[in-house]
């Protein structure tokens, strides 16, 4: 049987190439499952596995937990407290990181 697993940061990586390449807009099925094809992973399985309770109530988990920490849009990091938002703003939070 094909891994009905994906590692965060290649999903989220391809999710934002086909957004930024294609105009694919992230959120959305085409997206997830365009993604998961080109990292030869299961669509059908993967797509249901999300759409379960027990997924679905992880996501709004970290959905009130990114609140909290005045996450709004993506990408946004955080280091110590202090919000880094945007894809330009990656090397301003490694480098927060490194300096506190």
């Amino acid at each position: 049987a094909q891994n009905q697993t994906v590692s965060c940061k290649p999903l989220t990586e391809t999710v934002f190439h086909l957004h930024w390449t294609q105009d694919i807009l992230i959120g959305t099925e085409a997206n997830l499952r365009l993604a998961l094809t080109t990292l030869g992973k299961p669509q059908e399985a993967l797509v249901a596995k999300a759409q379960t309770p027990a997924v679905k109530d992880r996501l709004r988990l970290q959905t009130e937990r990114a609140k909290v920490l005045g996450i709004f849009g993506a990408p946004s990091f955080t280091v110590g407290g202090e919000l880094f938002w945007g894809d330009d703003r990656l090397d301003d939070a490694l480098a927060w990181a490194q300096s506190h």
